[in-house]
């Protein structure tokens, strides 16, 4: 992408007119701990990380940083480890060791977020949990995109006013349900989940972040809601049901008791592993997310990567929340390397096998169906933008 587009997109994104002059944009890439953990797509997103600033720098008065640091190898973990600069166009370096070889000195995030309005953060690993934390603290505004691609790159450019449109009528519905119904059929068997949505907001992730202290992904377009998790002193929460997961052509059937998983049914290798993880820690077995995800409806194409792939359709996660409105913290899990927030995408080209039939908004004893076979039914979701 050019100057020119860049600028253009950054504008929309944070909400400066493009054109204006004496912006400041922090870059952040991280590097694998060993070479031998590299692939091709982070050498090229490193790369990306390099071209961006330098083509953005060149537009009158803005100003680029770049920072670099050592991967952990697992994403949405706070970022503890030293940030080094890099000068713009400065090859990245490939590993810890040629990171910490370099002459430059090292920071922690801390001493840097004050040096940029708007962070750009294309990484491996996602940051987007700890940089909403940080940038409602340090009043930034934070675009994260880990695993960004270049085969990204037409989701960056459909109609971000349309996204903004639908999205926010989804999340105003959201807001005022009080739980969700959704009825699968996985391989042919019909799976109720329930979603209590009590005592919490619907949100928009629409590509726009026009105020500080905002972070989100890019590219972006869903409305989301983390489900009640209980912390209530006397009232549990009431999402209970079913909870089908397909990976590689094998189903887990989760059963959901008071928003956690407690039991999974389904065979398999990948069940078992499943399975396991799962019920090793019970901050892994929350109910994390509802996701609803719109770019679906422009055609955009799944390309095995969750930050596009969670905009395409509905999806649900398990794990960390508190980044997204929720309570489920780092401090809940067992170990640190148990820290997670993993979403799993109902799309056709990423669980074949479950597609959604029906999905309810509920309050009292008003229902609103918005999901039909897949498809929203936006006319039936009468909360306006």
């Amino acid at each position: 992408m050019t100057g020119e587009e860049l600028d253009r997109l950054f504008s929309q994104v944070f909400g400066y007119r493009q054109g204006e002059i004496g912006h400041r944009f922090g870059f952040i890439v991280d590097v694998p701990s060993d070479p031998s953990k590299d692939t091709i797509d982070w050498k090229r997103r490193r790369a990306l990380v390099q071209q961006w600033a330098q083509s953005l720098g060149d537009v009158p008065n803005h100003l680029c940083a770049v920072f670099a640091y050592v991967s952990p190898g697992q994403g949405n973990m706070d970022l503890l480890w030293p940030a080094y600069e890099l000068e713009i166009g400065q090859p990245v370096p490939d590993s810890a060791q040629a990171l910490s070889a370099l002459e430059v000195a090292s920071q922690p995030f801390d001493a840097i977020y004050g040096r940029s309005e708007y962070w750009i953060a294309l990484t491996q690993y996602s940051t987007t949990a700890p940089l909403k934390m940080a940038a409602a603290r340090f009043g930034f505004k934070a675009a994260t995109m880990p695993g960004f691609t270049e085969a990204m790159i037409p989701a960056l450019c459909v109609d971000i006013d349309e996204v903004h449109k639908r999205v926010m009528r989804l999340a105003k519905a959201l807001t005022w349900a009080d739980s969700v119904r959704i009825c699968f059929d996985a391989a042919g068997k019909l799976c109720d989940l329930v979603l209590d949505l009590r005592h919490r907001m619907g949100f928009a992730s629409s590509g726009k972040l026009n105020n500080i202290g905002q972070a989100g992904n890019l590219p972006s377009g869903e409305a989301y809601v983390v489900p009640y998790e209980g912390e209530k002193r006397g009232i549990v929460s009431l999402s209970n049901g079913i909870l089908p997961i397909e990976y590689a052509g094998e189903i887990a059937l989760c059963e959901v008791s008071e928003n956690k998983i407690v039991c999974i049914d389904g065979e398999g290798e990948w069940v078992d592993r499943f399975r396991k993880f799962i019920l090793a820690d019970p901050a892994r077995a929350n109910v994390a997310e509802l996701g609803l995800g719109v770019l679906g409806d422009w055609g955009i194409e799944a390309v095995g990567a969750i930050l596009l792939d969670e905009k395409l359709a509905l999806h649900i996660a398990t794990g960390r929340s508190e980044h997204l409105g929720g309570v489920t913290s780092p401090s809940d899990f067992l170990a640190p390397e148990n820290v997670c927030h993993v979403d799993y995408v109902y799309h056709k080209s990423l669980q074949p096998n479950i597609r959604i039939l029906s999905g309810e908004l509920c309050r009292g004893r008003e229902h609103i169906q918005f999901v039909e076979n897949d498809c929203y039914l936006y006319d039936k979701v009468s909360f306006e933008a």
